[in-house]
């Protein structure tokens, strides 16, 4: 007889999955290649897969793979034992005749053993029963359990002396019952059915195979490692542990002595409640005795935080007896540490996993415990990830985790480097492994096009899926919850080549908000990514804090249907139609309500040739869970909307966000905003300089050249850095630049809302300012011989007898003018959801560096502000273009009411400040204009023959004026003429407001006042002109609106040729950009508001429509009040 001794250190000597293991791992850090576990059968039949260090390992000598291939066994033709000290011996079979027994422990010799038939009647037996040594190669059953699922015992417990003689004892007495043969049925008269005794089943044939009506049933024994099962009596069912013997007397399996069934453990030895709990496996008795938790103590979980009636919280909910630990606890804790079954100890950690990694849970302290009570190499050089046992958290700083430089896979914009590679290794509650599995749509609970689904994985693709979670489907339909373990495939060495053998995985840390610690201060340190949502670990102050707080994890799931679930029993599970127990509801489930995925680049290191700027740092992936009492999910259909609706559906959300280190970013635009800043208090006060110049300072002059600054310059700041992001994120040739991972940024909204409410009030300023100029409108007609108003025939006249009509006519197409702009507001936000809606060019905005993408998706509110700003500026010029176009043909409306003017004989005076104000010269060179269609006619006809003077205040030709008007002017008057006139118009207001209709004597005042006005101004101001008071505006006056270098007498006004039409300042026309600039951002805040173009367009339709009104309603008051025309007649 040879033999094969394996060796292995002292942590790895019991399991046979860790004896496979020859070599120890290195320290430091290496690959961990990127295989599946099929992929290690191809190295060699002594090749395994080890689910420890997820790598291949080969078998010592003289060991070969199993079947399942992640296990080290002896040969087919050895048998296999283990020594006192754990080593496992591999002994050929040594006769010509003999084979290795199912157990692999005993070799036993073929067709030797002689089965007697019974007397005084021998039957035939074509099917001899086998000793006991003779087990079939089947794989054992288990107990019929409606809740645990059926696995294997593997066979690796120490078989002592002692064992080995009970089984020789119990095999003797076997052979004597064989000896026996069959056995007759006994009839009971009462069921009407034949039984037999324990240990045997019912067989309808004889020995030859035939129905015999003369010997009737028969009782047939089944093996020594199978019971008869309870509900077929027909049938032999395999022990469900290798260490389990049929009982003689009771006909059941119970195990060999020095070792307890784990459900008779967990069940306290209540017989009809052991089919519910445990996994009918044998442990070892003195193993189960150390395990210093009691069954209440590790057969419970505990939920914190659970949302429960009336959406109140509840800090703890207890669920006694739960399923997994029930079921699993037991084994799991024993075998971890007695036989180091890597599947026991993934099965211990998965129940860790459940409670969330609690210090105090039994699962989390007992792992914690075998650790720390061995001296156990890292694998792959990972801290915390300790040989032979699961990795649950890193033991590594955090800042050392996640600020890791060694992935060295490249990104990209386009082509096969442009998608993150990632892996899950699945695992089982019993911790068996699934298998690696690439990362598709196993984070996300939302269902549906797997494209859209999994577009998070491109890279700078900053997805956001979210949907609503039918809680109910999830406690009943959801099967049970798998265990993730995420990696990062990096096909790629430090210097940028392909690496060497295949690609290598690198962990992904895990950050569950829910993660509680009473050891730590504070007991909660992941939660610092829910009180600063959009912080960055590692970046900023705040960042750099919490970068040492947190703490990371490994394993992770994505819902917890089970673990809330208590074991069924026969007290108080409802029994079914079939008597077997139904299914209940859990008390509490959890599921992940949000999933962030978190990537940041690294970045670059100028001393090295490899661009470190296109690697990224080790990924976080972060979950917040939620668990809610299944009491308050509703079981029925609800009403949309009810309350009832929102305690079964819950939102569940899944984000991506690719990021880099912004700090030099926001650095220079910190620097670029205080720049901003300092050019908007100097651009004030050369404002208010301006204003001084031309008349004293006045808080309403003040507050619109501030707020109009502000609002401008944030407006534009707005623009430009909203434009940056969007042109070179959106067409990056190379991954330069990514977004922001705070959206919207805090920043981005202050200047906005900012900018908003400036503009808003600087606007209504204007609008009031604008409703309250002083305007006057100069009749120059004189009146016809003949005429005027005569008490007598000797009486000089009181007023003109000049027709009115022609007042009424200029003061109504200014009223028209006051709410009239160059662009129009319906044809903008048309167009506007046109481009944004209709072409869907609003998706231009979503987070994915891809400036021909255009399907839907979650914006990113920075990008959004400049593609609205850009397609609603894109409208504007095309009207102002139009506009240009068409002025060239038809006049400027500004223009036309020139021309009305002068044809009309009446000059518009108007004031807009106490010393500034503008003129428009409407004096004919006609001696009457309120004539017939014919005299008009004629009127014209002089005009163009050259038979008139020219028009304008001056008469000069236009070769004279180079260019520049003679009809429309800006005035700087004197101090005198401003207390005139002043005086004159408080005469149209005898009694300091609108003369009352019907009232003559007021009426007969004001008429007076207007006639005195209108004669001071023709005579006095006007007429006493001369040409060195008309000047032409100096560079520095266009620029900055200065007043005239030249101080005039000051008893004369100077009045400035105006090219620009500069009157318009008074009226809509001139207001024209902040009208524009309000618009957009009005739009802006109301999108982001409702997140809705539609919505956004209605409301800023309705807002600018309102202001117009308020403008013609206000501003007609005005002219009526300061012209004399009866509002009456303003339509």
């Amino acid at each position: 007889m040879t033999k094969t001794k394996y060796w292995a250190t002292r942590h790895a000597l019991l399991s046979p999955f860790l004896l496979c293991i020859a070599p120890l791992l290195a320290q430091e850090l290496q690959p961990i290649r990127n295989l599946q576990p099929a992929a290690c059968a191809a190295l060699g039949d002594n090749f395994v897969f080890s689910i420890s260090s997820l790598s291949c390992l080969q078998c010592a000598e003289g060991l070969v793979a199993s079947d399942d291939g992640f296990r080290c066994n002896c040969p087919s033709t050895s048998r296999s034992e283990y020594t006192v000290e754990g080593d496992l011996v591999c002994t050929a079979c040594a006769g010509p005749d003999e084979v290795v027994s199912e157990d692999g422990r005993s070799c036993i010799p073929c067709g030797r053993v002689i089965v007697e038939k019974p007397k005084p009647e021998p039957i035939p037996d074509a099917n001899p029963e086998p000793v006991p040594d003779q087990i079939p190669e089947t794989t054992p059953p288990q107990i019929p359990s409606e809740t645990t699922p059926a696995t294997t015992a593997a066979p690796e417990e120490n078989v002592t002396a002692p064992v080995l003689e009970r089984r020789r004892s119990d095999a003797a007495s076997y052979e004597a019952d064989q000896r026996r043969a069959l056995k007759p049925t006994t009839y009971n008269a009462a069921t009407k059915v034949c039984s037999c005794p324990p240990g045997h089943v019912l067989s309808d044939y004889n020995s030859t195979g035939q129905i015999s009506m003369e010997q009737g049933m028969q009782c047939l024994l089944c093996p020594f490692n199978s019971y008869v099962d309870d509900k077929d009596p027909y049938s032999c069912v395999r022990c469900p542990d290798p260490l389990m013997h049929r009982d003689l007397l009771s006909g059941k399996c119970v195990c060999d002595d020095g070792y307890i069934e784990d459900s008779e453990h967990v069940a306290d030895n209540i017989q009809a409640d052991v089919r519910f709990v445990g996994r009918h496996v044998c442990l070892d008795r003195a193993k189960v005795n150390d395990i210093t938790f009691t069954v209440p103590q590790y057969g419970k979980q505990q939920y914190f935080d659970v949302l429960d009636a009336e959406k109140s919280r509840t800090d703890t909910v207890t669920v006694d007896r739960s399923v997994p630990h029930m079921h699993h606890f037991l084994e799991a804790a024993v075998r971890c540490q007695d036989s180091r079954r890597i599947e026991s100890c993934h099965a211990l950690a998965n129940l860790c996993a459940l409670n969330l990694y609690d210090n105090e849970a039994p699962a989390c302290v007992l792992l914690e415990r075998y650790i720390k009570s061995e001296v156990i190499d890292d694998v792959h050089g990972f801290q915390g990830w300790h040989q032979g046992y699961p990795w649950l958290q890193y033991e590594s700083p955090p800042r050392n985790v996640l600020l890791d430089t060694r992935i060295s896979r490249p990104v990209a914009l386009s082509g096969e480097l442009s998608y993150i590679n990632l892996t899950l290794s699945v695992y089982a509650l019993n911790g068996s492994l699934i298998g690696m599995k690439p990362l598709t749509t196993q984070l996300l609970l939302c269902k549906g096009d797997d494209r859209e689904l999994q577009r998070f994985k491109r890279f700078g693709t900053n997805s956001n899926v979210e949907c609503a979670l039918d809680l109910l489907q999830l406690m009943r339909e959801f099967p049970e919850p798998h265990f993730y373990e995420l990696w990062v495939v990096d096909g790629y060495d430090q210097d940028g080549n392909s690496r060497d053998g295949g690609a290598a995985l690198y962990p992904v840390p895990v950050i569950l908000i829910n993660y509680r610690d009473t050891r730590n201060n504070p007991p909660n340190p992941n939660n610092v990514l829910v009180e600063h949502e959009w912080m960055e670990l590692g970046v900023g102050q705040r960042g750099e804090l919490a970068l040492d707080q947190v703490v990371l994890h490994r394993r992770f799931f994505i819902w917890d249907n089970i673990g809330g679930r208590k074991v069924e029993d026969t007290d108080t599970t409802e029994q079914g139609e079939d008597g077997q127990p139904i299914r209940t509801d859990p008390v509490v489930i959890r599921w992940a309500k949000k999933i962030q995925l978190r990537i940041s680049l690294q970045p670059d290191d100028t001393e090295t040739q490899v661009d470190e700027s296109l690697r990224m740092f080790p990924p976080q992936l972060v979950i917040e869970y939620e668990q809610q009492m299944s009491s308050t999910v509703p079981k029925v259909e609800t009403e949309p909307g009810s309350d009832a609706e929102d305690f079964r559906f819950h939102k569940v959300y899944f984000t991506s966000h690719y990021t880099r280190d912004l700090t030099y970013y926001w650095y220079i635009t910190m620097i670029l905003f205080i720049v901003l800043c300092v050019c908007i208090v100097i651009l004030f006060f050369v404002k208010a300089a301006v204003h001084n110049q031309q008349s004293s300072l006045k808080p309403l002059e003040l507050g619109i050249d501030l707020l109009g600054v502000i609002a401008n310059f944030f407006f534009v700041f707005l623009l430009a850095m909203s434009g940056y992001w969007f042109v070179f994120f959106k067409m990056q040739a190379a991954v330069k630049v990514l977004l922001p991972r705070e959206d919207p940024h805090v920043a981005y909204l202050s200047v906005l809302i900012a900018s908003t409410i400036c503009k808003v009030f600087q606007v209504m300023l204007l609008v009031y300012k604008q409703c309250n100029v002083h305007i006057f409108f100069i009749d120059w007609e004189k009146e016809k011989e003949g005429g005027g108003d005569v008490e007598g025939k000797e009486e000089k006249p009181i007023h003109p007898d000049v027709s009115v009509w022609r007042s009424i006519l200029i003061a109504n197409e200014w009223c028209e003018m006051q709410g009239e702009r160059h662009t129009d507001v319906d044809f903008t936000l048309m167009f506007l959801l046109l481009f944004l809606a209709g072409l869907k060019y609003e998706n231009l905005a979503t987070a994915q560096p891809d400036e021909d993408f255009l399907e839907p998706g979650k914006p990113n509110v920075l990008m959004r502000f400049f593609v609205i700003s850009m397609w609603y500026f894109t409208v504007v010029v095309m009207q102002l273009g139009w506009m240009t176009f068409s002025y060239r043909f038809q006049r400027d409306p500004l223009d036309q009411f020139v021309d009305l003017c002068q044809l009309s004989n009446i000059s518009a005076w108007i004031l807009d400040r106490d010393f500034h104000g503008y003129y428009v010269h409407g004096r004919s060179v006609h001696p009457h204009t309120d004539v017939n269609m014919h005299q008009m006619q004629t009127n014209l006809k002089d005009e163009s023959d050259a038979k008139r003077p020219n028009r304008g205040l001056t008469q000069k030709p236009s070769q004279d004026l180079n260019g520049y008007t003679d009809m429309v002017f800006e005035v700087y008057i004197t101090d005198e003429i401003r207390k005139e006139y002043r005086s004159q118009f408080k005469k149209m207001l005898p009694h300091g407001g609108v003369q009352k209709q019907g009232d003559t004597k007021t009426a007969e005042a004001v008429s007076r006042a207007h006639f005195a006005i209108n004669e001071y101004l023709m005579t006095q101001v006007i007429d006493d002109i001369h040409n060195s008071n008309v000047q032409t505006p100096t560079f520095v006056h266009n620029v900055l609106g200065t007043p005239p270098c030249r101080v005039p007498p000051p008893d004369n006004p100077v009045l400035l040729r105006d090219n620009r039409n500069l009157y318009a300042r008074v009226l809509f026309y001139g207001i024209e950009g902040d009208l524009i600039i309000l618009d957009l951002l009005v739009f802006i805040v109301w999108d982001l508001i409702f997140q809705d173009v539609f919505i956004a367009a209605l409301l800023t339709y309705v807002g600018a429509h309102a202001l117009m009104e308020l403008r013609c309603k206000w501003g007609t008051s005005n002219v009526a009040k300061k012209t004399l025309v009866d509002e009456r007649f303003l339509i």
